[in-house]
């Protein structure tokens, strides 16, 4: 199970210590290859007897520089710094991953052979420093040929990042090295005393110095090969003043671990700008469209008393003379009825204005209905959508991005690969091997439900969705459906949709032959012709655990 949320704190220099001398004991590394799965990423795929990721992340909240065992996104498209790294650092040999003292600066040394067979030495500089966290491409002459971020002299006097200008490195503080730390003076805070000590871990060394030698703590930093993640923070050294029991894992996958959920979230918006809050902006215009809409139907549903007013005014009032404004008479059923008239006009002309209004009601009632009809369907609509972005990773909500923009509802301003790829790719289908004999298919958003209930799904297969809520269509294909694989779907279905964190879940299932497309309707809309329920809390532990064991290739 993935540690929900993020830290408190970056990664500092003393982490960030431990970080490249284990990155340092894996090189020479080839690189294979680079991609750059958002704005903020990079990923080096490199090969040392086996395949191994090297992970770059310049977020303002979550940098760090790592090996990573995650599974590689689909890449940005080309970007300016992606473009110079193939092309001067793709294919070259990292002969070393250094650390310029203790600050969060790392230097990945690459030797890179040109076009012409010369071997031409490279820096990648990774200076991970909160919001200014950069990527910076240095040659042999020390003179930058790119960056993630370029700071211009105008905007910087001291020190510029430009191509063509020479690296500098961030300004250091008068501060004494950590490996120093046993001499420290208690007068002052050891973050002014010695580089690489964020407060987090200031704290943690002042608590064990009451009793613990400052050299027994500076050998477990040094040689530490565990995290210790507690709710909110994490170290590579227990926290022991946080008085908590932290999950334990080796340094990288604990790592991987930690980042995973709010790294995904950063990659969706990378890759399709924000459809999060495209859809939530959505669903409030239609959420106070709504009832302005019922009023107005409520305002039409009362012409009748309209076209009363021109038949009375027809019958007792014809030859009234303009400039009154009200006419009391007696109606057809000995009432009396006060009738407002507009006094620039006569008693039929008051009458047939009466008659206008009273059609023109009645004409917008019809059209009210309808636009009251759609608005439902399309919050209904947009309330699905909302539920499966918040659940998606990169390439389901793509899938979302490329729905909405096939709809005419956004622009493909930001989504190129829309535009560009002539195959049009399945969706991600999430394909489960039960055993040799049963497959599970599992839809996250409306392409994929879709697909799984009109072209994967045989009559016979049996189709699961959560009662009475937005969420996944989930089908098993088997010869013998018996109550585990039952209740196995009905979790799945009720985790993948709205109810995910509900209890006692109402889950429909039926044959595949029961389900149809409801004419005109959304996308992924679908009638049941008939069904049985049963009652399920989803499993989160149980559902993760078998996708990690059962995932097979997309369908």
């Amino acid at each position: 199970m993935f540690v929900k949320g993020f830290g408190t704190m970056a990664i500092d220099g003393v982490f960030m210590h431990r970080l490249v001398n284990i990155l340092q004991e894996s090189t020479p590394l080839k690189i294979n290859r680079i991609t750059q799965p958002s704005n903020h990423e990079f990923i080096f795929q490199c090969f040392a007897g086996k395949k191994m990721n090297l992970y770059i992340s310049t977020h303002p909240v979550f940098s760090r520089i790592q090996w990573t065992h995650s599974k590689p996104s689909s890449n940005l498209d080309q970007t300016h710094l992606l473009t110079l790294m193939r092309k001067h650092l793709e294919g070259g040999i990292i002969t070393q991953i250094t650390q310029y003292g203790f600050d969060r600066v790392v230097e990945i040394h690459i030797e890179h052979r040109d076009e012409m067979g010369v071997i031409r030495p490279y820096r990648c500089i990774v200076e991970l420093l909160g919001k200014y966290a950069n990527v910076i491409i240095v040659n042999e002459d020390n003179t930058i040929v790119d960056a993630l971020k370029r700071i211009s002299p105008f905007e910087n006097t001291e020190r510029a990042i430009v191509a063509g200008s020479n690296y500098d490195y961030p300004p250091q503080f008068d501060k004494r090295s950590f490996f120093e730390l046993a001499s420290f003076n208690p007068a002052e805070s050891l973050r002014s005393q010695f580089n690489g000590i964020s407060p987090l871990l200031e704290k943690e060394i002042l608590f064990r110095l009451k009793t613990q030698d400052a050299q027994s703590i500076i050998d477990e930093l040094l040689d530490s090969n565990s995290i210790y993640i507690y709710e909110t923070d994490y170290h590579i050294i227990p926290l022991t003043h946080l008085n908590k029991e932290p999950k334990v894992y080796p340094i990288m996958e604990g790592l991987d671990h930690f980042f995973h959920d709010i790294q995904e979230q950063d990659r969706i918006k990378s890759h399709t700008g924000d459809l999060l809050k495209l859809i939530r902006r959505e669903l409030k215009r239609l959420n106070q469209k709504l009832p302005k809409l019922y009023n107005d139907l409520e305002k039409a549903q009362d012409s009748e008393e309209l076209r009363n007013y021109g038949d009375l005014l027809f019958a007792f009032a014809h030859d009234l003379s303009n400039g009154h404004k009200e006419i009391t008479v007696t109606d057809f059923e000995g009432n009396e009825v006060s009738i407002p008239l507009d006094e620039r006009f006569n008693g039929k002309d008051n009458a047939r204005r009466y008659f206008k209004r009273y059609q023109k009601a009645k004409t917008s009632l019809s059209y009210l209905e309808e636009q009251i009809t759609k608005t439902e369907e399309r919050i209904q609509y947009f309330s699905s959508l909302q539920t499966q972005t918040e659940q998606a990773n990169v390439d389901d909500a793509q899938e979302i991005y490329e729905e909405l923009i096939s709809q005419n509802i956004i622009h493909p301003n930001r989504l190129k690969k829309a535009k560009t790829n002539k195959k049009k790719k399945l969706p991600n289908i999430l394909k489960l091997n039960y055993d040799e004999e049963t497959t599970i298919f599992v839809g996250k958003n409306n392409l994929q439900n879709d697909r799984i209930t009109f072209k994967i799904a045989r009559k016979h297969d049996t189709w699961f969705h959560v009662a009475h809520d937005f969420g996944s269509h989930v089908l098993i294909q088997t010869p013998s459906l018996d109550e585990a694989k039952i209740r196995l779907c009905a979790n799945l279905a009720a985790y993948f949709s709205k109810s995910r964190y509900g209890s006692s879940v109402e889950v429909h299932y039926t044959e595949a032959r029961n389900i149809k497309k409801i004419p005109g309707g959304h996308l992924g809309l679908v009638s049941v012709a008939t069904h049985k329920s049963i009652y399920i809390d989803p499993d989160e532990n149980q559902i993760l655990d078998f996708i990690q064991e059962h995932t097979s290739k997309n369908q």
